[in-house]
């Protein structure tokens, strides 16, 4: 699994004639396996229940990650399992009763293994790249957030100072004027206001969080997406053509890369600060 600060892309080793891929991923996918993420929230405080939607969606997809690698591993077992030999002699007879097909399907294994190499760097680059955007776009926000609050919070802090006092033994500050209490509550709700303002052009509706999420997802997870099920496709391709029962074989690249985005989702979303609150009392 890889998250926004570092991507690893390596291209597997692909087929020949007497051999399979030794690495072919799990589960497969279902027709949209992004039907199962959550919607990035244009909210601007982390207590939006999101987080717990990211956990939900992840258990479900892991669940069924975890599923279909056992049905996989069986069908892969039954691959493995046949003699060298005899897989030699499987694909002689296939290609001499099957030419044509035998000749798509040795092209389409040169075609993804060819595509899945040249695409190695522009998967890193982009990676990268995204990666140095986000931790830019990170640290305005916090600067942005933090410019906009902190001129409410050095005025509450004065406020608390001069019109408070300590209550009790554990020495509590509390204001003894309702006016001067409502005052900070005030204050506490346009520190909220100012903090809003400056988080919508991130955070809001087609905000620049969002268009980076966009970003990540279209010219890397795809991409990565698109490459490793070719890899999955061909050995399914191999065992059809040695006659081996892998029907049930499925992709799990797509589960994979958006159990990934669960990850880079939540990281996006956790640099959100909490909503504001009058901590400080009037004293009765």
């Amino acid at each position: 699994m890889f998250t926004p600060a570092s991507i690893r892309f390596t291209a597997a080793a692909f087929f020949t004639v007497f051999g399979v891929v030794t690495d072919a991923a799990a589960q497969a996918a279902p027709a949209d396996v992004w039907t199962t993420v959550p919607a990035a929230p244009t909210t601007c405080y982390p207590d939006d229940g999101f987080n717990d939607k990211l956990s939900a969606a992840a258990t479900t997809i892991q669940a069924e990650i975890e599923r279909q690698t056992i049905v996989n591993a069986a069908a892969k077992e039954k691959f493995d399992n046949i003699d060298m030999t005899e897989k030699a002699q499987r694909m002689q007879a296939f290609m001499m009763k099957n030419p044509q097909q035998a000749m798509k399907m040795l092209q389409a294994e040169q075609a993804a293994g060819a595509a899945a190499s040249s695409s190695v760097p522009e998967l890193n680059e982009s990676a990268q790249r995204l990666d140095a955007e986000l931790a830019r776009e990170q640290a305005s926000f916090r600067a942005a957030a933090e410019q906009a609050v902190k001129p409410l919070q050095a005025t509450q802090q004065q406020l608390i100072d001069a019109k408070t006092v300590l209550v009790g033994e554990a020495q509590i500050s509390m204001f003894t004027a309702a006016a001067d209490h409502a005052r900070y509550v005030q204050l506490v709700a346009e520190e909220n206001a100012a903090y809003e303002k400056a988080c919508a052009p991130y955070f809001g509706a087609g905000g620049t969080f969002h268009k980076w999420l966009n970003s990540y997802r279209t010219d890397v997870l795809e991409k990565l997406i698109g490459h490793g099920e070719s890899v999955d496709a061909a050995l399914v391709m191999q065992m059809a053509a040695m006659d081996v029962p892998g029907g049930e074989y499925r992709s799990t690249v797509a589960l994979e890369q958006s159990l990934n985005y669960l990850t880079i989702l939540r990281n996006v979303f956790d640099v959100r600060r909490n909503r504001a609150r009058a901590v400080v009392e009037l004293r009765k």
